[in-house]
């Protein structure tokens, strides 16, 4: 039985996956037995690599903690962008001014997606302008790119579908002007899947594109300019996954964390042993060029089950996760190309964990809450909160950082059926 106190968990680095496989630790030595070796020589074969190093808190260079986050600044219903019919706000980012752009998408046919461009605190938190953007089949992220215009990126049209893709499309929020970059799943494509995340510079958008097919899925990661939309390099992960997992990643990948120093880390569940449904949340380590860094981390072990239901991105390139458990869900950090360390936070249960935001001074997290979101310490476990954004039956989709707090999106019952909303939450 596992301990209710804080785990005390070391590196689990999947370069051999024969002790969890097996679920058989070896046994510790008897009191009276002897000393393994009582010699002080060194022993045969090369020396051992030293541990990758562990998470040990937020960076000496962070930035001062803005607080756990327990004001709701403000509330802005979306549906006015698709007036007349229902609609779903898929992602957002937030805005220099403190406001915010939304992709907005209807749930009949008829009207087209929009990006909209919501107004900070000067605009008085209102809808300022909303745009359409050619059709995205699913949409999987929002990402402002430093000329002012806007990545949408997801797949561009269903699996199976002649010429379909992931992608993205750049769009200027003013003038709806749009260009698009498609990366081909091939012929025979049944199902596909796809994750982004932006480089801190905003110069490469790393792309993770899975494709089931009957001759077996393709898993690639690709590096891509997002302004001339130029294939930077590229990676088959097919030995990369297999190393790991005897199941390909697909609907597993829970997303991508970019590294500061360039490249991006790979987070997603791997089944080692497929005969048994557990899996481990396990991470994958890449450069600029797309090679590896280091070797695979499993951030939990075979026995606990562990399911990774949200991560995040922390400014040194610290990858923070929420792993469900048996016993609820805990949060975990491991630092860019460091290995698995101590619980962080074990939460009671597991009915809110599924998004996660971390402030850059790495002190403070926001998980959603049946309120609206909880502000947790990820250094004391304290839990604050919740904030309540004052609507019944309302469900928080997804968090979003932003300079001064974070961005709420999702729905509410209220004053209409399903209203779509953004929500911008403050200490």
């Amino acid at each position: 039985m596992r301990r209710r106190d804080r785990p005390a968990r070391v590196a689990v680095v999947l370069t051999g996956l024969l002790v969890l496989l097996t679920g058989c630790p070896s046994s510790p030595p008897s009191a009276d037995a002897p000393p393994i070796s009582s010699s002080t020589e060194q022993l045969p074969g090369p020396p051992a690599a030293p541990p990758p190093p562990v998470y040990a808190g937020p960076p000496t260079d962070a930035p001062a903690s803005a607080g756990p986050l327990t004001s709701l600044r403000a509330a802005v219903d979306l549906t006015p962008a698709i007036p007349g019919y229902f609609s779903r706000a898929e992602a957002a980012v937030a805005a220099p001014d403190g406001g915010a752009y939304v992709v907005v998408s209807p749930e009949q046919s008829g009207p087209r997606q929009q990006l909209v461009t919501v107004a900070g605190p000067a605009g008085g938190f209102s809808i300022a302008n909303s745009v359409p953007i050619p059709e995205i089949a699913d949409v999987s992220a929002l990402h402002l790119l430093p000329d002012g215009t806007l990545a949408v990126t997801g797949r561009l049209q269903p699996a199976g579908e002649p010429d379909a893709g992931y992608g993205l499309h750049v769009v200027d929020p003013v003038t709806g002007a749009a260009r698009t970059t498609s990366v081909p799943y091939g012929k025979g494509a049944v199902a596909a899947f796809g994750h982004s995340a932006l480089s801190p510079d905003g110069a490469t958008l790393y792309l993770l594109v899975s494709v089931d097919r009957p001759g077996g899925p393709r898993e690639r990661l690709i590096a891509v300019d997002p302004v001339s939309g130029a294939t930077l390099v590229e990676r088959d992960l097919a030995a990369d996954v297999a190393a790991v997992s005897q199941a390909p990643a697909g609907h597993e990948v829970a997303g991508l964390v970019a590294r500061p120093g360039g490249g991006v880390t790979v987070a997603f569940d791997a089944a080692p042993d497929a005969t048994r449904r557990e899996r481990i949340p396990t991470l994958l380590t890449f450069d600029a060029q797309l090679e590896p860094v280091g070797e695979p981390v499993g951030v939990t072990t075979l026995s606990e089950g562990g399911e990774t239901q949200a991560i995040a991105a922390g400014a040194d390139g610290t990858v923070f996760l929420v792993v469900e458990v048996t016993e609820g869900a805990w949060i975990l950090a491991v630092p860019d190309a460091g290995g698995a360390g101590p619980v962080l936070v074990q939460l009671a249960d597991h009915l809110y964990d599924y998004a996660l935001s971390v402030e850059p001074a790495q002190v403070w997290a926001l998980l959603p809450a049946y309120e609206g979101a909880r502000a947790v310490d990820l250094t004391t476990e304290e839990i604050r909160g919740p904030v309540d954004v004052g609507c019944p039956g309302q469900d928080v989709r997804a968090l979003v950082p932003a300079a001064d707090g974070a961005l709420l999106i999702g729905e509410c019952n209220s004053p209409r059926t399903r209203t779509q909303m953004l929500w911008f939450v403050g200490a």
